[in-house]
């Protein structure tokens, strides 16, 4: 099967099915950034193939980025450069794979995307997808529906190549087998330890090698900036645990969202539309429009006669949905005409240019839930907003307080607050409630005073009231402050280059001639031997095992390698004989290396294709 065709089954598969939470993630993590869409697109940076990237593209990707990077590295900041340079190579990948599935006509429709999200809680209105819910969603993050929409299709669409992509992708028997042979190849090994300590006991520590060595490395050797600080916390999340709510507020909380219900009727309805046309006329279009429904009441589904007859490329793909309407968001002859329709009945409509199949799917009649239903979340909304109105007025009492008194104790006793002192600590010691890029900012500004009480917000609802009572600045560690540290670091150094050379003239020698029974006995080390060493092996250390999987088969006795242990602990050792592994295993066990070369050969396709595709195209950075 082809790419193209892979991609193409995917938009009528279950594929989306896949995808749809991974895409609203991916949104829901970029609220707080949307903002930037309101940039000019008309800014043009670059032109990828017939694509352009507006700067409003890089400022979302950017932002999306930099969320992304501070959920994997709190507390971290990154630079902007490199920020703004991985989102152009983002977006350059991004759209040329767009631009590829452009040329070769493959668009997502407005109505496949609202039917890939319609079980999705977010856009539904009365159990069922609502594109004002949509939109409204678009809007209360900042987004323009309609850009929002755009970028909803592009993920969509480049999620689909992805899955698609994976699903065409395929490993064989002989390479299962092969990788089995290899995973449970055996090999027998003789070899000699060299405990570290016989290098490390030749090492002769020189003030003046020690001293030179923290010349050259004196920005390893420093004290960094610190602080002692003394702070509490303010969070509406803590204000809840304290509010109770009476049987009587809830009653009346359900009184108004019974009375304020919305119980307008409402209906599903679908339809398949004829154009009116030069080549078509209404009374031909009629006729075929009788023949559809003909077919429909003989028995066939609406569904398959919308995909194979509707010139509404918007709807055909999902069944000619026209969605939910209140009675009001349909075109007035179609209102008009539901309005004695049953469900399950056909009716044919004629407009100016079109003419319709319409279809009443359901009748929907909204009904309230009861008060059992409705009771937590009204609990829960009124003790959000019973603890957000109590935390603006402690908010208020502590900026007061804070503003006329020093003592940063005082205000917490006398508001029962929980109060932290720290020692002196670091950027990277600061305590889990401190780790926002603008209470490190505060703290660690560039000059110290003592200060009053400072307010920092860290968030709508929650904030921390701070003081810096002592500062210390970064400094330079003198060489009799770190001698015993630069000890121990250039012992390590040197053991490890002695280790390292011992072991390359060792297997030198063992290549010329030299029997390992005869190095053993100079080393003073026993010989020692294993059969049927496994790649898991516990026998030896892990970077031992994995040095002897890498030495070519060759003749009995004529591979040679040594490996340095974690703990310093040197081995050589000689390779006797391989054994292929077995393709006896498990079902399970296969499974698992089929799924890991699937993966394998998955993102290396992946890789092959974006870098032919962008080889293919012209891209052109104007910015």
């Amino acid at each position: 099967m082809s790419g193209i065709q892979s991609i193409r089954n995917g938009l009528t598969g279950n594929i989306t099915k896949i995808i749809v939470v991974a895409i609203i993630i991916t949104f829901i993590g970029s609220v707080g950034w949307a903002g930037f869409f309101s940039q000019g697109s008309a800014n043009i940076i670059a032109k990828v193939g017939s694509q352009e990237i507006s700067a409003a593209d890089l400022s979302f990707e950017a932002s999306t980025q930099q969320f992304s990077l501070n959920q994997r590295f709190p507390g971290q900041e990154i630079e902007e450069d490199i920020i703004i340079n991985l989102s152009k190579e983002v977006l350059i990948d991004k759209f040329s794979i767009l631009d590829f599935l452009y040329k070769n006509n493959i668009y997502l429709t407005d109505g496949f995307v609202y039917k890939a999200l319609s079980d999705e809680e977010q856009f539904q209105e009365n159990g069922r997808f609502s594109k004002n819910r949509f939109d409204s969603f678009a809007r209360s993050n900042g987004f323009i529906p309609s850009d929002y929409l755009k970028r909803v299709k592009e993920d969509f669409l480049l999620s689909i190549w992805n899955q698609s992509i994976a699903a065409s992708s395929f490993v064989i028997d002989d390479d299962i087998n092969e990788s089995i042979q290899l995973a449970e190849q055996l090999r027998d090994i003789t070899f000699i330890k060299i405990p570290r300590i016989k290098f490390e006991e030749k090492i002769i520590l020189v003030d003046e090698d020690l001293e030179n060595y923290y010349d050259l490395n004196k920005a390893s050797f420093t004290s960094p900036e610190k602080a002692k600080i003394t702070y509490t916390v303010l969070d509406s999340e803590d204000i809840k645990e304290d509010i109770l709510i009476s049987d009587e507020e809830i009653d009346s909380e359900y009184q108004d969202y019974s009375n304020n219900f919305d119980r307008t009727q409402r209906k599903s309805v679908s339809h398949i539309m004829l154009n009116i046309d030069d080549s078509r006329t209404s009374d031909v279009a009629l006729q075929e429009i009788e023949k559809i429904k003909n077919e429909f009441d003989t028995g066939k589904s609406f569904e398959e006669l919308a995909l194979e007859y509707s010139e509404d490329g918007g709807t055909k793909d999902i069944g000619g949905s026209l969605g939910i309407t209140d009675g009001t968001l349909l075109p007035p002859e179609f209102e008009e005409a539901l309005l004695d329709m049953v469900v399950g009945e056909t009716r044919s409509i004629e407009l100016m240019t079109s003419i319709h199949l319409l279809k009443l799917d359901e009748i929907i009649q909204p009904e309230p839930e009861s008060i059992e239903e409705r009771s937590e979340q009204i609990i829960d909304t009124l003790t959000s907003i019973k603890a957000e109105e109590l935390y603006v007025e402690l908010l208020d009492e502590v900026s007061n307080m804070a503003f006329t008194s020093s003592d940063i104790q005082n205000i917490s006793k006398n508001l029962d607050l929980d109060v932290v002192e720290t020692d002196f600590v670091a950027k990277n010691e600061l305590p889990e409630s401190l780790q926002s890029q603008n209470l490190i900012d505060y703290i660690f500004q560039d000059s110290f005073e003592s200060n009053f009480p400072e307010i920092i917000e860290l968030s709508e609802l929650s904030a921390v009231l701070i003081q810096v009572t002592d500062y210390l600045e970064e400094k330079q560690l003198s060489f009799q402050e770190v001698k015993s540290q630069i000890q121990n670091v250039y012992l390590a150094e040197e053991t490890m280059k002695a280790s390292k050379k011992f072991g390359e003239n060792s297997v030198s020698e063992l290549q010329n001639g030299l029997e390992i029974s005869e190095l053993s006995i100079q080393q003073g080390q026993t010989l020692e031997n294993y059969k049927g060493i496994k790649r898991d092996s516990s026998l030896l250390p892990i970077q031992a095992v994995n040095q002897i999987f890498t030495l070519p088969k060759s003749k009995s006795g004529e591979a040679f390698g040594y490996s340095i242990a974690q703990n310093g602990d040197t081995f050589i050792f000689r390779l006797d004989d391989v054994t292929p592994g077995s393709v006896s295993v498990t079902d399970e066990e296969k499974q698992s290396i089929t799924d890991f070369l699937s993966q394998q050969k998955i993102t290396s396709e992946l890789a092959e294709l974006q870098v032919y595709l962008e080889d293919s195209l012209s891209v052109q950075k104007l910015n």
